[in-house]
């Protein structure tokens, strides 16, 4: 613009000067010069004209190089400012994802806090749990410990009790079986006494009621056999072993008959052993 501004301005002045050679009629040289100065002036003009344009051109790829160059940052910022975006999407993700994990790691603590604080309550009751159990069994224990030895102290009592009765009843039992050991002894002795006396009276009694015969010898014996009732009365009489004289022993026989009722223990248990069947030895002599 100052380039055609200038060339504009020479132009003017060209016309100018024409104006006042024509007006004060100059001469022939001040023409031809001027004509030459117009040439030159158009040849410059043509220059600068050439330069304008060039420069213009140059101005233009210069101005299409910065457009480009424009547009080319303008593309690096846009995909600056789409990097920025994505990196602050990505960013506010990951702020989004830290702040979930933080919350997740605040409600897990939470969480086993809450855990920690329900485990020891759940410990505390079952200490307390146990502590009370233990309690309970030491109490159980003390007093099964106190019964049982109440039961031993009432067991060895009992059992004291039942020796000291198991002595007396044994020391009674002993004294009952000395007793009727000594009963025994003394009916034995008796009924020993009374078989000998009852004996030797049944030997005497039908002693006094044989009749010798007169063809039996001296020192004959026979053993008779004899059954009684409880009244002392004969049954039978019979001999069991002879003397080897018949006559002598159905003597002997005869004896026993006449003697009958013969005499007797009054005992009935001596009479039923001893003599409601026995046998004596006839020896008369």
């Amino acid at each position: 613009m100052a380039l055609h501004i200038a060339i504009l301005a020479m132009f003017g002045i060209s016309f100018s000067n024409e104006s006042d050679v024509v007006r004060q009629k100059p001469l022939p040289e001040i023409i031809q010069a001027s004509m030459l100065d117009d040439a030159k002036i158009v040849e410059e003009a043509e220059r600068l004209k050439s330069n304008q344009k060039n420069k213009q051109i140059a101005q233009k790829k210069q101005q299409q190089a910065l457009e480009n160059k424009r547009k080319k940052e303008q593309k690096l910022l846009q995909a600056a400012r789409k990097k920025r975006q994505q990196e602050e999407k990505k960013a506010r993700v990951l702020k989004k994802k830290r702040e979930d994990q933080a919350l997740k790691e605040k409600q897990e603590f939470a969480k086993i806090k809450k855990q920690k604080v329900l485990e020891a309550a759940k410990l505390a009751k079952i200490k307390k749990q146990k502590e009370v159990e233990k309690k309970r069994l030491d109490d159980k224990r003390k007093a099964d410990e106190k019964k049982r030895k109440l039961a031993k102290q009432a067991e060895q009592k009992k059992q004291q009790e039942l020796i000291a009765k198991q002595k007396a009843v044994a020391a009674e039992k002993s004294a009952n079986i000395a007793k009727q050991k000594a009963a025994n002894e003394a009916r034995i002795a008796q009924n020993k006494q009374a078989t000998i006396s009852a004996t030797a009276a049944i030997q005497h009694k039908v002693n006094n009621r044989w009749i010798k015969p007169i063809s039996s010898r001296k020192g004959l014996k026979c053993t008779i056999r004899v059954k009684l009732l409880p009244s002392g009365d004969v049954m039978d009489a019979s001999v069991i072993r002879s003397s080897g004289d018949t006559i002598f022993d159905r003597s002997a026989e005869n004896a026993v008959r006449k003697a009958s009722p013969l005499p007797v223990p009054k005992d009935r248990t001596l009479f039923t052993t001893k003599f409601r069947t026995f046998t004596f030895e006839f020896k008369p002599e």
